[in-house]
């Protein structure tokens, strides 16, 4: 994914909304009980600001929407940022440049 690709609407929206409103303005229609499962699994997670969280909400939700996925998924992705220091908005635009499913199978194979 491209940053440039995302709307700026949700990219603006990244500093001020809270996650479930993230993710659900991301999906648009309302979050459904693994959505609301995988939000849960990072809510209470405080290591990246919350711009940069809801970044790589809009990149999760961009790429699983209307789609069966692991309800841990979210959550190792978050890891995964953390543990590449994605402290900031600019290092997060360049880890949506990443293939989160290619990421997310190296994760399960570790």
């Amino acid at each position: 994914m491209k940053f440039d690709e995302l709307n700026p609407e949700l990219v603006a929206l990244c500093g001020t909304a809270d996650h479930f409103h993230m993710a659900e303005t991301v999906i648009g229609s309302p979050l459904r009980g693994l959505d609301i499962l995988s939000l849960k699994g990072i809510e209470r997670k405080r290591s990246l600001p919350t711009d940069v969280t809801n970044l790589l909400i809009i990149y999760f939700f961009t790429e699983v929407k209307g789609t069966v996925y692991h309800r841990n998924a979210l959550s190792k992705l978050y890891n995964h940022w953390v543990s590449n220091e994605a402290f900031t908005f600019s290092k997060a635009q360049e880890m949506v440049k990443l293939d989160m499913h290619s990421v997310l199978g190296e994760m399960d194979r570790l």
